[in-house]
């Protein structure tokens, strides 16, 4: 972790603390990132000015991080109007990129239907505490990221996963003082047999001990090919371990995108409020220049400028730095080409609703080249990233 701080070494009047995390933007692209946490930069009236005057010094300052992401309770401010923080985030140049849910299940009337739900398994469920020497970290990490990626490998807005990823997350959590850990796993035989696969997992944390109104949360869930069966056996699994434990709710934070809203809604989550995840390019340039060199060949030697009111111009081409004969250029309002470098504009229909305007006509050869240097990405949420 890091922070920008506003004041000097005698006295330190606020913080901008961000942890650093790769996650991916779409398959194949990954962005830098400096995750926001507790801002003080817009929590006080009387720094506001100073806080958005340095907004010009931060990619000096952070020369590693390509852009800055925060999750911020969703308001009506956020969408347009509205004052106070929400408005430091909008003059600042942070953008909206993803709607985020929470969806909670109240035992005494949704924990019934969750169980009828789930068919007769044909699963073996084995629950570890991964803080337990006795979990094989090795073998239960391997057969999950063969899930994730059977289920996300489509996917942006999640932190990279590898081999290793959960036992170094969960041991180093930013929360992992408040919560318990554990991971319930539907196995196609006894883990023990050497020829047993991981059909589907749900990783849970219980904040129950130090709260006043106790709470299991599906940190992450995912099932082979989204098979919804698997997950609802899953879910009624992670009900019962919180009846066990006297925990009347069960919490689901999710972006609206997720495979498994729709079944959640189905047994019982209920969608009450959400979070809008906000993000700000520091070095957008190197980011199109990485991007430049990972793009097909078939694609040829192109060119394609992106201009932003008040914004310097973008450029992302193959074989060249100065435009050719048949350059694209494209205008658009800094939040939409922000959104589109992190893929989250369907090209197609904004360049049709004119959220995206080019200069010059475009074939169907230019749009088809577009939406492969930017195609729109479903974006997910877990919540075991978030810090």
């Amino acid at each position: 972790m890091t922070a920008i701080v506003l004041g000097d070494a005698e006295k330190l009047d606020a913080l901008m603390p961000l942890a650093r995390r790769t996650i991916r933007a779409a398959p194949g692209r990954t962005l830098e990132l400096g995750w926001l946490s507790s801002n003080q930069f817009a929590s006080r009236m009387s720094w506001r000015r100073q806080t958005r005057e340095s907004e010009t010094h931060w990619a000096a300052l952070l020369p590693e991080v390509d852009a800055l992401l925060v999750m911020r309770r969703e308001e009506r401010a956020l969408l347009g109007g509205g004052g106070g923080a929400a408005r430091w985030y909008r003059q600042t140049g942070f953008a909206e990129v993803l709607s985020i849910r929470c969806l909670y299940l109240d035992m005494e009337a949704g924990v019934s239907k969750a169980e009828r739900s789930a068919p007769a398994t044909r699963y073996h469920m084995q629950v570890v505490d991964p803080a337990e020497k006795s979990w094989e970290a090795g073998r239960w990490q391997e057969e999950m990221a063969a899930v994730y990626g059977d289920v996300y490998a489509a996917c942006g807005g999640a932190v990279a996963r590898g081999n290793d990823f959960w036992a170094g997350t969960l041991a180093h959590h930013f929360y992992r003082d408040h919560y318990q850990f554990q991971i319930l796993g539907l196995w196609s035989a006894p883990p023990a047999a050497g020829n047993a696969t991981l059909a589907g997992y749900a990783l849970v944390g219980w904040s129950g001990w130090h709260s006043k109104r106790p709470r299991m949360d599906i940190l992450e869930l995912a099932t082979r090919q989204w098979d919804s069966g698997v997950a609802g056996e899953l879910i009624a699994a992670t009900c019962q371990l919180a009846q066990s434990k006297s925990v009347s709710q069960v919490r689901a934070v999710i972006s609206v995108h997720d495979p498994y809203r729709g079944h959640l809604a189905r047994i019982g989550f209920v969608d009450r409020w959400g979070y809008a995840m906000l993000a700000k390019w520091l070095h957008a340039q190197r980011y199109l220049d990485r991007l430049g060199e990972t793009l097909p060949r078939e694609l040829g030697d192109f060119w394609i400028q992106l201009n932003a009111p008040g914004e310097l111009p973008l450029t992302l081409g193959r074989g060249t730095r100065s435009a050719p004969a048949n350059s694209i250029v494209l205008h658009s309002d800094a939040a939409t080409r922000s959104r589109l470098l992190l893929n989250r504009v369907d090209l197609p229909g904004a360049l049709q609703d004119g959220t995206l305007v080019a200069a010059a006509p475009l074939s169907d050869g230019d749009v088809a080249r577009l939406s492969l240097c930017f195609p729109w990405t479903p974006w997910v949420f877990h919540m075991v990233d978030y810090i």
